[in-house]
């Protein structure tokens, strides 16, 4: 999923507040659940200057600037990262943040943690209403522990948890189901791979546990065009290659269909193909 809507807040050193929000061009088609959730639309982004007119901008902004935000240092500024390489401005660097999750007394999605401090927005999922959200929660902490508790954290990353019982899978789950009750749309997994340092295969395994768990849908993970040609083209492909040992894996389906596959086709695309295939025809192997 691309950026959709990006949003400034600038305190300069008199005290002087300028704000600035635009739409941005995600050069593909908004996911349903997004829409609804922001009431963006495709029509809204239509037109639009592409993350291109952004990236030097932001690249400059890690560098001379405290950049604050709500979570920033596990997703926002990785996803800034990798938009940035996408569109030709490598080594992005955030020298001075300030993530607000990471402060005391702050947790769970920006909703929460701000409703923890008597605070609320009465737009929430926007770029503007969750930026001033976060100041405003930003300055409530502040006010409670005093400013240097700022200085303290700045380059702090939210606690993962740790100890005994801690597991890393399921902090990774947690993290995805709470990215997508407060955004209604998975994280990009590139980025949240890159934070946890693990391959992205990974990530979509912990993503497939959930789904098969009922806790989401498969639709949080499908690529259209590769379903649907996927749904016309397994068949064949199980019928052809599922003969003896090779029955119920994947590899052969993979080697009968990649050639004429449309972009996007992986191991992942494929089990949930399967798994349609099964629902479909009642088949277990």
């Amino acid at each position: 999923m691309g950026i959709t809507e990006v949003a400034l807040l600038t305190i300069l050193p008199d005290g002087e507040v300028r704000t600035e929000c635009a739409f941005v061009n995600p050069e593909r088609s908004i996911p349903p659940k997004v829409r609804e959730l922001t009431g963006i639309t495709n029509q809204d982004v239509r037109g639009q200057p592409n993350w291109a007119a952004w990236a030097q901008r932001f690249h400059d902004l890690a560098r001379e600037h405290v950049m604050v935000g709500y979570n920033s240092s596990g997703f926002d500024c990785v996803v800034v990262q990798l938009q940035n390489a996408r569109y030709g401005v490598a080594g992005t660097e955030f020298l001075y943040s300030l993530d607000a999750k990471a402060l005391p007394g702050v947790a769970g999605t920006l909703t929460n943690a701000a409703a923890a401090f008597g605070l609320t927005s009465d737009t929430a999922h926007r770029a503007l209403a969750d930026t001033w959200l976060t100041a405003r929660l930003v300055e409530a902490v502040a006010q409670k522990e005093g400013l240097a508790v700022l200085d303290r954290h700045l380059g702090a990353k939210p606690k993962m948890g740790g100890g005994a019982g801690y597991s890393p899978r399921a902090a990774r789950e947690e993290e995805l189901r709470a990215h997508l009750a407060e955004h209604g749309v998975l994280p990009d997994l590139d980025a949240v791979a890159a934070v946890h340092g693990i391959k992205r295969s990974t990530l979509e395994g912990d993503v497939i546990r959930l789904i098969e768990a009922g806790e989401m849908s498969w639709v949080v993970l499908e690529l259209v065009a590769v379903q649907e040609f996927l749904a016309h083209r397994l068949p064949t492909a199980i019928e052809s290659t599922w003969i003896g040992e090779a029955e119920g894996k994947l590899k052969p389906l993979m080697l009968f269909l990649e050639a004429e596959a449309p972009g996007g086709l992986d191991y992942t695309q494929l089990r949930i193909a399967v798994a349609k295939w099964r629902e479909a025809t009642g088949k277990v192997l």
